[in-house]
């Protein structure tokens, strides 16, 4: 399925996709990632067991924590210990996330380096500009707008010339625990819809695909609703003593009507050794 190599793309090549809200890392940021302490070290180890044309079948990621369990350093490997690219995460005193910056090394350029800067109202509080560049170069500049309540209602996206180019109009669901981003072009025309959860600690929000979740509230099924092709993902876990998942195995498989898993293949596998 689409979805799962765009995923794993996007693990391996983190610069800002366009397809992403420009809200999503500040969003993304919110979400506490350990179920029990704070993680200080993680080393991830993945492998792509259905190699795909032009798509590696390893690579090590190894993630360091501020003493609040926020991120500040993750690096990414190949299988020979070369190292992929990296990013880097700061913070103001509140804990809100002020700059991320990544590096990447790509094929017949080189290192790129794109810097994402958070700039907040110092009178409200509240999250006023994003300011992405590449190579030091101003390349988006997004105005964030909230309402009375302080809530961020909108973001207008802006290219290096100051031209518009982009709305995304963030609506709250209490009710589903969901955060929607509506993305548009200038002329209104809607682009597509990302989902955040309003409460990280609650359960995921709906999503269009068909889902389940387990007692620790990860997914363990996922499929396209009223697909023919009954094309789906489940997923196994093992755990350590905090609820925190150690080893994530994804395999492909048909998804019956009534949710019943048959001709599961294992396509990929993560190892997580985590430090507290």
């Amino acid at each position: 399925m689409r979805l799962k190599l765009i995923l794993f793309t996007a693990l391996i090549f983190p610069l800002t996709l366009a397809s992403q809200p420009v809200i999503d890392v500040y969003f993304s940021s919110l979400a506490p990632e350990s179920k029990g302490p704070s993680f200080s070290k993680v080393e991830e180890v993945h492998e792509l067991l259905i190699p795909k044309s032009g798509t590696p079948s390893y690579f090590k990621i190894v993630k360091l924590y501020n003493s609040n369990g926020k991120i500040v350093s993750e690096k990414r490997y190949n299988k020979a210990g070369g190292i992929m690219g990296e990013s880097q995460w700061e913070y103001n005193a509140k804990g809100e996330l002020t700059k991320k910056v990544n590096r990447q090394f790509m094929n017949f350029k080189g290192w790129i380096n794109e810097q994402i800067i958070f700039a907040y109202n110092d009178t409200s509080g509240v999250l006023e500009e994003i300011s992405i560049l590449f190579e030091n170069q101003l390349k988006q500049r997004a105005q964030v707008v909230p309402d009375k309540d302080l809530k961020i209602t909108e973001v207008l996206v802006f290219n290096e010339k100051n031209v518009l180019t982009g709305k995304e109009r963030i609506v709250y669901l209490p009710q589903n625990n969901t955060i929607r981003v509506l993305s548009y072009k200038p002329n209104e025309q809607f682009i597509g819809a990302t989902t955040y959860p309003l409460d990280p600690k609650r359960p995921e929000p709906p999503s269009a695909l068909k889902r389940e979740f387990n007692s620790h509230g990860d997914i363990v099924l996922e499929a396209l609703p009223n697909s023919k092709m009954e094309q789906g993902y489940f997923y196994e876990y093992t755990y350590d003593s905090y609820g925190n998942w150690t080893e994530k195995l994804t395999y492909q498989c048909k998804v019956t009507k009534n949710n019943k898993v048959r001709d599961k293949k294992l396509e990929y596998k993560i190892i997580r050794k985590i430090s507290y």
